[in-house]
């Protein structure tokens, strides 16, 4: 009987394990054509907001504000008189002892979720269109578009300088005031993505974010 070498049985040993059937490897995760969820816009309900500037001044708004609110009164009684076209106000408490440059509000842009854009600027837009106008016949015409006598068109005229001159300034450096937009839209949503403030004139804007 022959006997195997150590070599002979490592070599028969070797071409029994080059015969055997690979190992199973695992297949990959199938692909799916499910896509990543997309995020959501945040929601800003229609109310009250806040922002501090970069300047350092703090404002809170109300967006909008109620035309019964009592910083609007004489604005709003003003605009029933001379029958002007009702427009939305945001009433700003600007709080500047902690600024570093003047604000005036110049402007305040609103975007809902359909990107639909709602601007604010001073209320001194509305008073320009709510005054009477004096013709080139010396007569004066209501904002609704009726004559009016002198005596009525001169006191309405009067007072809307007067209330334009009072909502001209803004709130200088180490000064608290309170400050009035207006938008002519009347139809607001009541939920926004995104208010940018203007604070002191035209540039980037700054984000306001809801108050508690």
């Amino acid at each position: 009987m022959k006997h195997l070498t150590i070599a002979t049985f490592a070599a028969a040993a070797l071409a029994l394990s080059s015969c055997a059937a690979p190992a199973a490897s695992t297949p990959p995760a199938p692909v799916t054509d499910e896509a990543s969820p997309t995020p959501t816009a945040t929601t800003l309900p229609a109310g009250k907001f806040k922002l501090t500037t970069i300047s350092g001044a703090d404002i809170t708004f109300t967006l909008p504000a109620p035309a019964t609110h009592p910083a609007v009164a004489k604005l709003e009684a003003y605009r029933v008189n001379t029958g002007g076209a009702p427009v939305s106000y945001l009433v700003a408490e600007v709080d500047n002892r902690k600024g570093t440059e003047s604000v005036n509000m110049y402007r305040v842009d609103a975007f809902d979720a359909d990107g639909a854009q709602y601007t604010f600027s001073t209320v001194t837009e509305a008073l320009s269109a709510w005054s009477p106008e004096y013709g080139s016949d010396y007569k004066y015409t209501s904002a609704a578009g009726k004559p009016l006598d002198d005596a009525t068109g001169d006191a309405l005229q009067r007072e809307g300088v007067a209330l334009h001159n009072e909502h001209l300034s803004g709130a200088d450096v180490a000064e608290k005031a309170t400050l009035i937009l207006q938008s002519p839209t009347t139809e607001l949503p009541t939920e926004f993505t995104r208010v940018s403030v203007q604070p002191s004139g035209g540039g980037e804007g700054e984000d306001a974010t809801p108050a508690p």
